[in-house]
């Protein structure tokens, strides 16, 4: 899908600036959008490269910016996400809706963009923003699941409810990593961008710039933590997961230990011998009820008293 949209002059006050949607476009859409904003866009593979090279570079006056690994969330998956600043156009070239622009249109105007340059950092502070929400989002939602996973109590339910936390904590888990892959790879463009901003970006960009890598810094900080107290949470589960098996094991346990010594008695005393003593006691059937009984609650008293039980 190829959109294209009128943003302001360019700097240099004379040809209009272009800002190009690109959708999962076709070949012929990337060779007319090529044409029309004047310098190559690189297909899906060069923005999907992964070493730094390839995620920032100079392109003539065009600055190329790639995120290989950018989480949509709308979609819940990972692909690459790309950005092509010049003087006169900003091409944004992506795989599925960027939860981020959302409202972006409705803001430029109320507040119209100096050019391209201003544009794209506006994306980039709002896909800041956005990453912030998601994060403290996550973080609610661990320490919900902490407080849950600790208060639980112990039945055949909470084993269940324990099972299926597990698999939204490997859920989360995997979204904590698409994040860390979002955010380093911003910061990493961000830095560049910092240390080699080009000139036609505007005076106010410096200090833009400078803003975002900061925020970008504390939510990598952040994340970091979010990954650690993940995992943290992820042994936990399992953990308790183990000690709810075990519980089943130590009653089974038990039970064939306490069936042990009834089951000698009534196998000695059901063997076929013509001599037998108790076969001919007048209470001789109750006694061998009542050593039944006794041999089933003197080792329940002891496991007991040990604590097992």
């Amino acid at each position: 899908m190829l959109q294209c949209r009128t943003l302001a002059h360019a700097a240099d006050g004379g040809a209009k600036a272009l800002w190009v949607d690109l959708c999962q476009p076709t070949p012929d859409e990337l060779a007319q959008a090529s044409q029309r904003v004047g310098f190559t866009i690189p297909d899906r593979a060069g923005i999907s490269e992964i070493e730094f090279s390839s995620r920032v570079r100079f392109e003539g006056d065009a600055l190329v910016l790639n995120l290989p690994r950018f989480q949509y969330e709308s979609e819940h998956v990972v692909g690459p996400l790309g950005f092509v600043v010049a003087p006169t156009a900003l091409v944004v070239q992506r795989e599925h809706a960027v939860d981020a622009f959302d409202g972006l249109e409705a803001e430029l105007e109320r507040q119209p963009c100096k050019g391209p340059a201003d544009l794209f950092l506006r994306m980039i502070e709002h896909v800041v923003d956005r990453l912030a929400d998601l994060l403290e989002s996550l973080e609610s939602t661990m320490s919900e699941f902490s407080r849950a996973a600790f208060n639980h109590r112990k039945g055949r339910r909470a084993s269940r409810q324990l099972e299926q936390m597990l698999q939204e904590v490997g859920q989360m888990g995997r979204r904590i990593g698409a994040l860390h892959n979002t955010l380093h790879g911003l910061l990493r463009m961000m830095n560049y961008l910092d240390e080699a901003t080009p000139d036609w970006f505007g005076n106010d960009a410096p200090r833009r710039i400078k803003l975002v890598v900061k925020d970008l810094a504390s939510l990598s900080e952040f994340e970091q933590q979010l990954g650690d107290r993940n995992e943290f949470l992820l042994d936990s589960v399992l953990g308790l997961i183990n000690m709810d098996q075990n519980e089943v094991m130590k009653v089974m346990a038990v039970a064939s230990v306490v069936g042990i010594p009834p089951t000698v008695l009534v196998g000695v005393w059901g063997m076929n011998f013509a001599r037998m003593p108790e076969l001919h006691w007048h209470y001789g059937y109750l006694i061998a009820l009542g050593a039944v009984a006794l041999s089933i609650v003197v080792p329940l008293l002891w496991f007991k008293r040990r604590g097992w039980l």
